[in-house]
C-alpha cells in the first residue's frame, strides 16, 4: 500500500486476470456473486441515467444487494425471452442487467420487448442515445434493441464491458 501511495504500481506478475468475452457473456446474474458485483460496481460508476428522463439514476444500496432490487432490470426482460424460447439461464445474465428507477421496471417495462418500450422512451428522451451510453449500450440498433435480437445484444454489450473492464485493469494500455 505504501508503494502505491509513493505513486509506485506495484507487480502483480502470476495474478494477472484474463477476462474473455465468452467470461462474460455467460455468466449469470446473482447479486450475491463477487463477480457480478464487480459488473454492478462498473454499471454504477458511469451514473446510469434513467430512460425516461436522462437524469441520474438513484442507487441505493439497501436494494442492490438483493437480486430482487427494483434498481435491477433485464434489459431484455426475462419473461419476454423465455416466451422467445431462451431459457432462464440465458435470460439471467449479468450483461442483460441495467440499473434503473424502481417505477421503470416494475410499472413501465414489465415484459415487453426493448424495442416496443424504447421506443416509447425515444418519444420522452431527446437525449436517449447519450442516456444508453451511460448504460454501456453505445448504439441501439448496433446493438440489436430496435430488432430485439438478443444474441447481438450480448455480443455488443459484452465487447463493450470487457473493454471497460480492460481499461482499469491495463490502465497503461489504454
Amino acid at each position: 500500500m505504501d508503494r502505491i501511495v509513493d505513486g509506485d504500481r506495484p507487480d502483480y506478475a502470476g495474478e494477472e486476470v484474463n477476462l474473455t468475452l465468452d467470461d462474460l457473456r455467460s455468466r449469470g446474474f446473482s447479486a450475491g456473486d463477487a463477480f457480478c458485483k464487480a459488473i454492478i460496481c462498473l454499471f454504477a460508476y458511469k451514473e446510469p441515467k434513467s430512460f425516461a428522463t436522462n437524469s441520474i439514476v438513484k442507487l441505493d444500496n439497501s436494494w442492490l444487494k438483493v437480486a430482487s432490487s427494483r434498481n435491477y432490470h433485464h434489459f431484455f426482460p426475462r419473461s419476454y425471452l423465455t416466451k422467445s424460447g431462451f431459457t432462464e439461464q440465458e435470460a439471467n445474465l449479468v450483461l442483460n442487467i441495467t440499473l434503473v428507477d424502481d417505477y421503470l421496471n416494475k410499472r413501465v417495462v414489465k415484459a415487453k420487448p426493448p424495442s416496443v418500450y424504447m421506443k416509447a422512451f425515444r418519444d420522452k428522451n431527446e437525449e436517449l442515445d447519450q442516456t444508453m451510453r451511460s448504460h454501456y449500450i453505445d448504439d441501439m440498433d448496433a446493438f440489436g434493441v430496435s430488432t430485439d435480437d438478443y444474441p447481438v445484444f450480448i455480443e455488443h454489450r459484452g465487447q463493450r464491458v470487457l473493454k471497460e473492464i480492460k481499461k482499469r485493469l491495463e490502465p497503461d494500455l489504454g
